[in-house]
Order: structure tokens, then C-alpha cells, then sequence
């Protein structure tokens, strides 16, 4: 059985919410403390979290879990160089990585095992989420993509990949993916989950 591994990219300044976004509240918990127990509850040979902004502030939210903390120095260039960085701090093992964000807050174990399932049971090079007319993160991508991510720069986040791989990648519906935290407007959302 292919052994996949996780990468959550949580580095961003978050300067258009003018806030922490790993920091926000879901319930009791952080959002970015949220997706790294997700990610845990499921099979995995390891949970990579790049951090970069805020870094000191969000470390005492998560050091506690079984997670491999991981800084990536040029955060302010774009999310490419956080997908890189993840990557390569992948176990050597790792037949597939799949990547998460911290702002998804529908993103449930239920839903991400039925994504791992789908995933090992495809010969597909990437396996994302479909939601409204995009496809996105949760994705996973299989190992003969590393090199290819390992190559992210700047703002070239893993959708490039999607884009010149279309051909051999399958979506999963998952119209929650579109709800994520971005703009003070957001917060709304946050709080009628957790009400």
C-alpha cells in the first residue's frame, strides 16, 4: 500500500485578514492546531507544518502534537517556496504528499481518508479537491511529481502542477474547499461553525 505523508503550508502573513489566520479560534482550537489533528487522525508516515510569519507566536500552539516543525526563511516570497520546503523534509518513504492548508476549516478525517482511498485506488499522478468552477488543495501528488515541487518558487503555488499535469490528475468534489479565511468578512464563518 502506497505510504503517503502530509504537508500543511501555514507560513502566510495572512496581511489581507490583517491577523494571524493560524491563530484564529475554531471551537477551543487554533485553525492551524484544527488541521494538523485532522491530519494526524489519519494514516500517515509523518506531518511536515512549514511555518515562516508569526513563527514565535505560533509554534507554543502546536509543539505539543507529533508534528515535524519545519521554518521556511524565504515565507514572504510566496507559497512555492513553502510547498518546496515541505517536500523536502519528506521521509524518504513517502510514496505520495499530500498537502493542506490551514485556512479550510471544513476540511474533516472523513473526508480526507475518503481522499486517500480514491488516491490509492487511481493510478493518478494528483489526486485535489473540486470546488466550484477550481480545484485546489487538499490534494495529494504522487512522488514522481517531488522533483517538480521541490522546483516551487515565489508565488507558484502546487497549481501549476495541476494545471500542466491536468491530464493525469482526478477531483474529488469537496464545495466546502471554497469556504476558507482570507478577508476580515471571513470571520463570519468561523463563527457560525462554532456557534
Amino acid at each position: 500500500m502506497e505510504k503517503l505523508s502530509i504537508v500543511i503550508l501555514a507560513a502566510g502573513s495572512s496581511s489581507r485578514l490583517g491577523q494571524p489566520k493560524q491563530l484564529l479560534k475554531l471551537g477551543k482550537k487554533t485553525l492551524l492546531a484544527h488541521i494538523c489533528e485532522t491530519a494526524l487522525s489519519i494514516e500517515n508516515q509523518g506531518v511536515v507544518v512549514v511555518l515562516g510569519a508569526h513563527c514565535e507566536a505560533i509554534k507554543p500552539t502546536i509543539e505539543h502534537l507529533p508534528v515535524q516543525l519545519v521554518f521556511n526563511e524565504k515565507w514572504a516570497d510566496g507559497m512555492g517556496g513553502s510547498v518546496s520546503c515541505g517536500i523536502a523534509n519528506l521521509p524518504a518513504e513517502a510514496d505520495g504528499v499530500l498537502l493542506l492548508l490551514c485556512d479550510q476549516p471544513f476540511v474533516s478525517a472523513a473526508f480526507l481518508k475518503n481522499l486517500v482511498d480514491r488516491w490509492r485506488s487511481t493510478n493518478s499522478l494528483i489526486f485535489a479537491s473540486q470546488y466550484g468552477s477550481s480545484f485546489g488543495p487538499p490534494a495529494i501528488f504522487s512522488k514522481k511529481l517531488f522533483p517538480e515541487l521541490t522546483t516551487l518558487t515565489g508565488q507558484q503555488g502546487a497549481k501549476k502542477l495541476m494545471l500542466s499535469h491536468q491530464s493525469e490528475m482526478a477531483l474529488i468534489d469537496f464545495p466546502e474547499g471554497e469556504k476558507d479565511i482570507d478577508i476580515p468578512a471571513d470571520l463570519a464563518l468561523l463563527r457560525r461553525i462554532t456557534s
